[in-house]
């Protein structure tokens, strides 16, 4: 019989990106069952003293040490990080451009004026996010402020003796501000931050990250936003690559950087916001942001601004061309698109998180929203998934 070849998979599966990444290769893998695979959950290790003589790997997150070490130990290599040359070894990675174009339209979709990016220094996918993030603010006419403290290598932030920096730069910086982080880790300290300095996120400070690592965003408070990435289609790429040179097969020079396209935005409250001029109209949205599924009423929301309701109504459509209950109706279906796609609760129980008093009002006002009912939607997300 053909000898099986052995392939090494490296990555941080402590991380969702090294979970999903693992997931691709095995579905490649395993679909052809040609491949011998060992597995190294926690690349990062001081010494990899089980990484055996392979044929071939497949690397993410992995720091220049232990990069050169299993280097030695393969005949073919490929990675998934963009920050490394592709003349070395082919390259499969998301696109960070696009990622941070889709950060800089998804904060200016939100109203805002102001933007800020906070990565780290020299690194070429912060690099990349960053000139994506900057390119499309420009493209509206903005521009966007840059931290001038880095984000620490490894895990040194831990520590947070960045954070008296960063505290100073976040309040020096005009409001409110739309900042992206350059990945769900550096979004978690900078959300960490802002709620122990008292900095109110989202209505001073919208926060957006990358990669949407659910454990990372839905740990923050507030939940933060993220651009999608599709890591699992990443690792399956990675492995074609590298079945094509265990076979033999060279790998064309304008094929060895492959990028995947982020897959859209999943939106929480750290990005709630509506930036609005008119101080009554914000206050009313900050309110309705907070108790839309409370229940929430046209009255209560009126209550809060000492306004009369036909001034309020008229200048919500002026600013946001809806009503004030189009405004608790479009916040109630944010929570239930959410509910729908992450969670196993039952549509009474989604009704009743968002506000509804009856089912039947529930799925009337989805179908109106959305153009489907809320279990075709559910459905067409999971078979997406």
């Amino acid at each position: 019989m053909k000898k099986r070849p052995l392939v090494g998979i490296g990555t941080d599966t402590t991380m969702k990106f090294g979970r999903e990444l693992m997931r691709g290769v095995l579905r490649y893998a395993n679909a052809r069952r040609h491949w011998l695979v060992h597995e190294e959950m926690r690349v990062n290790q001081p010494t990899l003293p089980n990484w055996p003589q392979c044929d071939g790997a497949i690397l993410a997150g992995a720091e220049p040490e232990v990069l050169a070490l299993i280097r030695r130990q393969c005949r073919h290599l490929v990675i998934c990080s963009g920050n490394y040359n592709p003349a070395d070894q082919p390259i499969v990675c998301a696109d960070s451009a696009a990622i941070g174009r889709m950060a800089a339209e998804h904060l200016a979709d939100c109203g805002l004026r102001y933007f800020a990016f906070y990565g780290r220094s020299g690194e070429a996918v912060a690099e990349r996010r960053y000139t994506g993030f900057k390119k499309a603010l420009e493209a509206r006419g903005y521009s966007a402020a840059v931290s001038p403290v880095t984000w620490p290598a490894t895990y040194y932030w831990v520590g947070r003796s960045h954070w008296p920096a960063l505290t100073s730069w976040i309040t020096a910086l005009p409001k409110p501000v739309g900042i992206f982080a350059q990945d769900d880790m550096a979004a978690h300290d900078l959300a960490a931050l802002c709620e122990a300095r008292a900095i109110a996120v989202p209505d001073t400070v919208a926060i957006i990250g990358a990669n949407n690592d659910d454990l990372l965003c839905e740990s923050a408070w507030p939940p933060l936003s993220s651009v999608r990435v599709d890591f699992s289609q990443v690792g399956y790429l990675a492995a074609r690559q590298l079945d094509r040179m265990l076979s033999g097969e060279p790998i064309p020079a304008a094929e060895r950087w492959l990028e995947v396209a982020p897959a859209g935005v999943a939106a929480r409250q750290s990005t709630a916001v509506l930036a609005v001029d008119e101080p009554h109209v914000a206050t009313a949205i900050a309110y309705i942001r907070d108790h839309a599924c409370d229940p929430c009423s046209v009255d209560k929301v009126v209550a809060q601004a000492p306004v009369n309701r036909r001034w309020l109504e008229r200048k919500f459509m002026q600013k946001l061309g809806r009503t004030i209950h189009g405004q608790i109706t479009q916040a109630r279906m944010e929570m239930a698109i959410r509910l729908l796609g992450d969670s196993d609760d039952t549509l009474e129980q989604i009704s009743s998180r968002c506000g509804y008093t009856e089912v039947q009002h529930f799925c009337r006002a989805f179908r109106q929203n959305q153009g489907v009912p809320p279990g075709a939607f559910r459905r067409s997300q999971r078979e997406r998934a």
